[in-house]
């Protein structure tokens, strides 16, 4: 064996003990303690789910009356009116007899022809309409235990993911030096 080996392996063991004295002092040991208290604790929550909701109406489909679509019966309104109006007053008040006249033709003329347009012909059709609402749903599951113990003269609580069975559970007890 060589010198530089031996006087490096005295240094590499007791570099390699000191994480196992520490381990093994934190490791601790395992007991049982008495289980004084078991309270499961439920989570709440809300599902809220589109629904698409649809039904069927008769509605009634017009189709318009005859329309040109031009302003030629206003037009004639209009001079048949203001003709009517030219009839009437005398002076300034002929001039403004004649505007009032032309008008009132035009519009005359032009209601007459939106009463028309609206007594179209009109036939009642099915029509499907839809919407979405949403449902609400309130559910609940278990979230955990909450586990009351004691040990050594103490009371201890903790969360657990089930439930202990019967009136003790192991625990570890792990010591460490102030």
């Amino acid at each position: 064996m060589n010198l530089k080996t031996i006087k490096i392996a005295p240094v590499l063991v007791a570099a390699s003990l000191l994480p196992i004295t520490e381990t093994a002092l934190s490791a601790g040991f395992t007991d049982w303690a008495t289980v004084d208290n078991v309270e499961a604790v439920e989570r709440s929550y809300t599902i809220r789910k589109p629904v698409e909701k649809c039904w069927t109406e008769t509605v009634r489909v017009t189709q318009p009356g005859p329309s040109d679509g031009s302003y030629t019966n206003e037009l004639v309104g209009g001079l048949l009116g203001g003709v009517l109006g030219n009839q009437f007053g005398k002076g300034r008040g002929k001039d403004a007899m004649t505007i009032a006249g032309a008008a009132l033709g035009a519009s005359v003329a032009n209601d007459s022809e939106r009463a028309r347009a609206g007594q179209g012909t009109g036939r009642y059709e099915e029509v499907e309409r839809c919407e979405t609402i949403y449902e609400t749903e309130q559910k609940s599951e278990l979230s955990h235990y909450l586990v009351t113990y004691s040990y050594g003269g103490h009371e201890f609580t903790t969360k657990m993911n089930r439930s202990p069975r019967g009136d003790s559970m192991r625990i570890r007890v792990t010591v460490t030096p102030q």
